[in-house]
C-alpha cells in the first residue's frame, strides 16, 4: 500500500527531555490504575531547519474508552471533540499538532510491542497525524533495560517501571517505525 506522508522529514524524530517525562509520567497514570489502562494523548512540537520534526509537549487526552489493551472512540461525536481538542491545543501551545501516542501496558507480565492492527488503521486514517508513539511500560528487575537502536529507553528507580518509546510515521512504503532520539538538555538534575 502506498501512503503519501502529510509532511517530508528526516529522522530521528527528536524529543525534548521534557517530552519524554511527560510521555512516561501519563503511561504510569495508566499502569498503575486499577486494573491498568492504557493512556491517550497528543504530541506537539515544530519542523526544525534540517526538517526534523521535534516533540516539545505532550498532552494527555481524558476522553475514550480506556481499557488494558486499548482506547476506543465509538461514535463520530468522540471524534470530532478529539480533534477540536487537538486544535485547541495546537492554538494555545503555539505549536504544530504531530501525531498521538498511547501506552501498551504489562498484562500477565508480558507487554505488546507493536502497532496492532487497530493502531495501525486508526494512524493510518487520521489524515492530520504525521507520527504515532507508543510508550511500552512494565515493572522489571532493578536495572536499566537495554536500549534498542531507534528506541528512547528509559527507568523508574523508585518504582522500578520500565520504559520504551517507539515511534511510527506514514512513509510511502507503509506505516514504518522512526529513529527516535532525546535532545539532551545539559542540565544535569541532582536529588
Amino acid at each position: 500500500m502506498s501512503i503519501h506522508p502529510l509532511v517530508r522529514f528526516r529522522a530521528p524524530i527528536l524529543f525534548e527531555e521534557s517530552a519524554v517525562r511527560e510521555l512516561c509520567s501519563f503511561a504510569r497514570r495508566g499502569y498503575e490504575t486499577k486494573f491498568k489502562r492504557e493512556t491517550f494523548g497528543f504530541l506537539f512540537g515544530t519542523i526544525n531547519q534540517e526538517h526534523r520534526l521535534v516533540v516539545r509537549r505532550a498532552c494527555y487526552y481524558r476522553g475514550g474508552e480506556k481499557s488494558r489493551t486499548g482506547i476506543t472512540f465509538r461514535d463520530w461525536a468522540m471524534i470530532r471533540r478529539v480533534i477540536r481538542r487537538r486544535r485547541e491545543l495546537s492554538s494555545r501551545l503555539h505549536l504544530r499538532y504531530l501525531g498521538n501516542f498511547h501506552s501498551h501496558v504489562e498484562i500477565a507480565g508480558e507487554v505488546f510491542k507493536g502497532l496492532s492492527p487497530e493502531d495501525r488503521e486508526s494512524f493510518l486514517y487520521d489524515p492530520m497525524a504525521i507520527i504515532e508513539t507508543i510508550v511500552f511500560i512494565w515493572a522489571g528487575p532493578s536495572k536499566p533495560n537495554r536500549s534498542i537502536a531507534g528506541t528512547i529507553v528509559g527507568f523508574e528507580p523508585r518504582t522500578g517501571y520500565n520504559y520504551r518509546i517507539r515511534v511510527y510515521a506514514k512513509r510511502r512504503s507503509g506505516i514504518r517505525q522512526v529513529r527516535a532520539k532525546v535532545i539532551p538538555s545539559g542540565v544535569v538534575v541532582i536529588y
